[in-house]
């Protein structure tokens, strides 16, 4: 089991965009959810499960993702992470001197601000965002090329489609073209959806319709 975890969390580590990689944490919190029993605050190890529902957002093309008034709300929702960071704040902190305290304790505030952004409240609004869809148009075009960007964990990955130009994707998008051995001449349907929130996704993966006349290897 245990590898089996660690092999999970590895593939959505490094081919997950922000709101899928809470998923590599999902097996581990339901387990200790399911160990530790329904305890206070317990029900937090479950939020990395949002994350599957959204699985599905292979890349976000608005820029930015939220808009308007959509983009306080984005902040607003760390609120209670933050709260709960202050509520605790002298338990977690208890055996340590005042200077350490005041350094730490700044520190991992804006890593909790950070995460819970692109970790939670960024899914919870994806998930809204796809309860209904404004506009749905399916895309017949090319994927032209795939590159990655970066090493490590900087590594980010990109299409270029013909329509829509160079975009960054999910590293599962980015995987399923060289899978299913898509090339430049192949015909293949997307779907983009633009959902309650405003923001506009490539929902899934593309669809191929056609084989070109020349196929090309390419990586």
């Amino acid at each position: 089991m245990g590898l089996a975890f660690v092999i999970w969390a590895a593939i959505f580590i490094i081919y997950g965009e922000t709101w899928q990689l809470p998923s590599a944490f999902m097996p581990l919190g339901l387990g200790a959810y399911i160990y530790f029993g329904a305890q206070p605050w317990n029900w937090m190890l479950l939020m990395p499960l949002f994350s599957i529902f959204v699985f599905n957002v292979s890349a976000v093309l608005s820029n930015p993702k939220f808009s308007g008034w959509v983009s306080y709300l984005n902040y607003f929702l760390i609120l209670p992470v933050v709260v709960i960071y202050f509520f605790n704040f002298r338990r977690i902190f208890a055996d340590d001197s005042l200077l350490r305290t005041i350094l730490c304790g700044i520190f991992f505030l804006f890593m909790l601000i950070y995460v819970s952004k692109f970790w939670l409240s960024d899914v919870i609004l994806l998930l809204v965002n796809k309860f209904y869809s404004r506009k749905i148009d399916n895309l017949e075009t090319e994927v032209t090329h795939r590159f990655i960007k970066g090493t490590g964990k900087t590594r980010t990955f990109h299409v270029t489609i013909t329509t829509l130009g160079a975009i960054e994707t999910s590293g599962f998008f980015y995987w399923y073209i060289g899978f299913k051995k898509i090339n430049p001449h192949d015909k293949v349907m997307i779907k983009l959806k633009t959902g309650c929130l405003g923001t506009t996704y490539i929902s899934g993966f593309p669809k191929l319709v056609s084989r070109g006349t020349i196929f090309d290897k390419y990586q």
